[in-house]
């Protein structure tokens, strides 16, 4: 990894930039030669005018300073973003322990706390245990936050399963009204979102508000190409519709794509509301 001004320095020789070029207007060529050789460091206002005078990102510009590789905190946010069900124990293992690896950053602790959840709810009586464990990320740090990053987006979906329903809704209203105002991008976060709160609706047996909902959910998932959940709303929906052969149907196909621990627990969904089909 290099420093910030050796990374300025490469970038500039490599765009054909002098140092007067790069300076002008930010400050005098003899401050930008001192950041260079690592004798002075920028605010973050002007480290972030530099970069963007670069024609780059602060992302990547983190990306090109670290030898044109990832973090390894942004390594650890990209696979716990791509976590999907608290079955995938080998992924969730190998994600703690590179969180274990990381010292002094709460966002890090708090996903290894999230984590550590996940497999509770694998195991006899893991639900209390995993409720008791990431109830404080929300009571004790993100109720409080009104402007949320899309790091705490990500914290509070795997969080919503433990809480009270009022407080379930509140947590995936805060997500969506987030998504939908800051970060309309993140079609993908909140079609789970969406996913998570049909599901919420579907246990109170408000089968025309979670219809509603899938609704949404599945233009969301086959706009993104996420056929599996495409494939789940699908499911849910003949559910509601009392439709038992398409529910199976549609689990059959999340099989022969592959997703089979998706498909266990829609049939095992399925057949918790068997009564739906008499």
């Amino acid at each position: 990894m290099s420093d910030f001004g050796q990374t300025i320095h490469q970038l500039r020789v490599s765009r054909s930039i002098s140092q007067e070029e790069l300076a002008t207007g930010i400050f005098n060529r003899s401050r930008l030669s001192r950041i260079e050789s690592g004798n002075s460091y920028p605010s973050q206002q002007v480290a972030c005018q530099l970069i963007s005078r670069l024609s780059l990102t602060p992302k990547e510009f983190e990306y090109i300073q670290h030898d044109y590789s990832a973090s390894k905190k942004d390594q650890i946010l990209y696979q716990f973003f791509n976590i999907e069900l608290n079955t995938e124990t080998n992924k969730i293992n190998s994600l703690i322990k590179q969180c274990s690896s990381i010292k002094n950053d709460n966002d890090i602790k708090r996903i290894k706390r999230i984590l550590q959840g996940q497999l509770l709810l694998n195991t006899s009586d893991g639900l209390r245990q995993a409720k008791k464990l990431v109830q404080p990320i929300w009571y004790n740090y993100l109720i409080n936050i009104k402007a949320l990053t899309i790091i705490d987006l990500a914290l509070l979906n795997m969080i919503a399963y433990a809480f009270d329903d009022e407080t379930n809704q509140q947590i995936i209203t805060k997500i969506i009204n987030t998504i939908d105002k800051c970060y309309p991008f993140l079609t993908s976060l909140k079609c789970n979102v969406l996913i998570n709160q049909a599901n919420l609706l579907l246990e109170q047996n408000d089968f025309n508000s979670t219809k509603t909902v899938l609704i949404q959910a599945a233009d969301l998932a086959q706009n993104n190409s996420q056929y599996d959940k495409l494939l789940l709303c699908k499911s849910e929906l003949a559910i509601c519709n009392k439709d038992h052969s398409r529910a199976i149907y549609y689990a059959e196909l999340l099989n022969e794509i592959g997703a089979h621990d998706l498909a266990h627990l829609l049939k095992m969904q399925i057949k918790q509301f068997s009564y739906l089909f008499n």
